[in-house]
């Protein structure tokens, strides 16, 4: 039987990591779907996890929010997180097939998940927006590098033609009949505080096939020792905020 959606493990190491940095970081994507947003305005997160992006957005109480995953185990710590939030409701579903009506919300919203293009664009309303946060080509690089024959390459992004990787991505979006209003890509710094902190950012995603903490952990140790830095081993974030409306 092929288990579908993240491991209660990864989902609690999901929700620590989170709630760690999103204490240091400003959260552009949550800014950019902010400023679309109305009162009474309906709204689906596609893979939303732990409901830490939807909670930020649940700044109208007139507003609807869905938060959608398929991970059972994801949406019983979205529920804890959620609790205060009475505008929300959330949905156990496969964001491949989405329970729900044509044209059913203004904003349909998804971040690093697995979700159907044409199923966000079917109940999206004429004139809403759709907006994807999603991986640029050296996200986590340190990690290809050292574990390049492992790699789980669906939690990674290796474009066809690397410099024109921001057309491939658009291009999928126009082909679901998408307009794209514009797309902007951010690489950052990620820091972490030890071996094991690292070790878990990799079961978390998950980044590498078979991983095993103690049989890895001499490489990891090495591309430790190769990108320690005084705040930290440092890994490479690389992600794009893609802007879309359905015309």
């Amino acid at each position: 039987m092929t288990f579908k959606g993240d491991t209660e493990r990864q989902a609690i190491l999901r929700d620590e990591a989170i709630k760690k940095r999103k204490k240091v970081r400003k959260n552009r994507y949550i800014s950019r779907i902010l400023s679309f947003f109305k009162s009474g305005v309906t709204l689906l997160d596609i893979g939303c996890g732990t409901a830490h992006i939807i909670q930020e957005l649940a700044t109208d109480k007139n507003s609807n929010l869905v938060g959608l995953d398929v991970s059972a185990a994801m949406l019983k710590i979205a529920k804890l997180n959620t609790k205060p939030f009475p505008n929300i409701m959330l949905v156990k579903a496969d964001g491949l097939k989405l329970p729900f009506h044509d044209c059913a919300f203004d904003i349909v919203i998804t971040r690093l998940a697995e979700y159907s293009l044409g199923e966000a664009y079917r109940v999206l309303r004429k004139g809403g927006f759709f907006f994807e946060y999603g991986l640029g080509p050296y996200a986590s690089k340190e990690i290809a590098e050292f574990f390049p024959e492992r790699i789980e390459k669906e939690n990674f992004f290796f474009p066809r033609n690397p410099k024109r990787w921001k057309k491939e991505v658009c291009q999928e979006i126009v082909d679901a009949d998408f307009v794209v209003l514009s797309i902007e890509d951010h690489v950052e710094n990620n820091y972490y505080e030890d071996e094991n902190e690292l070790m878990n950012l990799i079961e978390m995603v998950p980044l590498v096939q078979d991983f095993d903490r103690e049989k890895d952990r001499g490489t990891i140790q090495e591309l430790a020792e190769k990108y320690k830095e005084e705040r930290g081993i440092k890994i490479t974030w690389h992600y794009s905020i893609i802007m879309a409306r359905k015309s």
